[in-house]
């Protein structure tokens, strides 16, 4: 998918059958610019205690800020669909890890799932059920052999292995592992999941239905890759055929989005 990215003011309705992806980037940590410093200051401002916790034990830098604007700029998005104070907000863990927020009686409240990689952070939101999206950095050092060898099933690594170059190769890698990540996480087993038990797609960002089946067969997902820029590669999956997200960039100075 080529996802056409446009930056809002306001956040726009997520409808019934809606689904929305939101970009947030970062860009270099040693050149933050002053909007991102106001995007940072204005996520950490609705972190619950807990949050700001984990954020203080996390190391300084990068993983830091991902942690504190993924999270914030999650729950300011949330409250304004919700129409709600995002410092209310309850998020829960499910019982093998995936967040979930903890809906009032009568409420529809959307699915979602955030990933992040060197400065990109992505947040899908779905009234569709279930979603998982995952962004990588593109590094030209993995060992991407080795690694899919242990992680990829028969079918995609084959397509690797006969990639015409090592950039195509390193291409199909990272369009497959985002996949596969996107489909963990959307299935919610995310690492416990065998990694090897289903292919994903190496060769096309086209959508392709994933049906996994362990720990027993039936649970399907349609998976297509998502363009994020050249420096990374990024998917989505959803347990709806067909949906394609509205792709939105955050804007760090949106007025409806950091009103207090």
């Amino acid at each position: 998918m080529n996802g056409c990215w446009t930056t809002p003011e306001d956040v726009p309705a997520l409808v019934p059958d809606g689904l929305q992806l939101w970009r947030i980037n970062l860009g270099p940590g040693d050149a933050r610019l002053p909007d991102i410093r106001i995007l940072l200051d204005q996520a950490c401002a609705v972190l619950n205690t807990a949050e700001r916790e984990r954020a203080a034990r996390m190391r300084a830098g990068a993983p830091r800020e991902e942690f504190i604007a993924g999270r914030g700029c999650l729950r300011r998005l949330l409250g304004t669909v919700l129409n709600a104070d995002p410092r209310t907000l309850i998020l829960e863990t499910g019982p093998q890890g995936k967040p979930f927020l903890r809906s009032k009686p009568g409420q529809v409240a959307p699915e979602f799932n955030l990933a992040h990689s060197h400065g990109v952070i992505l947040i899908g939101l779905s009234m569709v059920g279930a979603i998982g999206v995952d962004v990588e950095y593109l590094d030209p050092g993995v060992e991407l052999y080795d690694v899919a060898r242990t992680a990829f099933h028969a079918d995609d690594l084959a397509r690797i292995q006969f990639a015409a170059t090592q950039d195509e190769g390193l291409a199909g890698f990272y369009r497959c592992w985002t996949r596969k990540e996107a489909v963990a996480k959307a299935d919610g087993r995310g690492l416990t999941l065998e990694p090897t038990s289903f292919a994903a797609g190496a060769d096309s960002n086209i959508e392709q239905k994933v049906v996994l089946n362990e720990p027993s067969p039936g649970s399907s997902f349609y998976v297509r890759g998502i363009d994020v820029g050249p420096s990374h590669r990024a998917a989505i999956a959803t347990v709806a055929r067909g949906r394609i997200p509205e792709c939105y960039d955050f804007s760090p100075r949106s007025p409806l989005l950091f009103v207090e």
